[in-house]
């Protein structure tokens, strides 16, 4: 991480992991009912479809029903692009391998749920490809040269639950019920 990374770690108080405090006291985007944004999302425990239509694979998420957009028509990354939550995607196919690309994010998510940081500059590429028929693997490379000092890569696996659907989650009624 470069130090102005570190000093966003050192500030974070996230629920998991070796600097984990009560949800209570945390500062996690997603206990404040913030988006979790990206690769965060997918921490959650909460399921994600994914729906592929023409020119755009649509990841529908449980978790307050966020919605995840990724142009597969051949378009380029607008110039001027607005920083969001969960950034702006295109994507294309290698094979059987969907390549995401995605950058335009904003500054105000975390990377994971142990706090690790990201700055606007966050910039996401993901390889989705199937291992077998239930398994779906996500090879991640995460650049970002604000904060660290150069890119690294992460993996995740998913799990087809054809039986699960989605449910409805929705963070201020559990702000409510007095889960924070």
């Amino acid at each position: 991480m470069t130090p102005w990374a570190v000093a966003k770690y050192d500030e974070a108080k996230p629920t998991f992991g070796p600097k984990a405090v009560a949800v209570e006291d945390s500062n996690s985007p997603d206990y404040n009912c913030l988006p979790p944004g990206v690769p965060y999302i997918y921490f959650r425990p909460h399921p994600v479809e994914i729906i592929q239509g023409t020119g755009r694979v649509i990841m529908y998420f449980e978790y307050d029903h966020f919605v995840r957009e990724i142009f597969t028509d051949g378009r380029p990354h607008p110039n001027d692009l607005d920083p969001s939550w969960m950034g702006h995607a295109i994507g294309h196919y290698e094979g059987d391998t969907l390549v995401v690309d995605t950058i335009g994010f904003n500054d105000k998510t975390w990377l994971d749920r142990v706090g690790h940081p990201h700055s606007d500059q966050l910039h996401l590429v993901e390889r989705f490809h199937r291992v077998n028929h239930d398994t779906l693997q996500d090879d991640i490379t995460i650049d970002d040269p604000k904060a660290y000092t150069k890119p690294w890569n992460a993996q995740l696996m998913f799990q087809l639950r054809a039986d699960w659907d989605i449910g409805e989650f929705i963070c201020e009624e559990m702000m409510y019920a007095g889960h924070k």
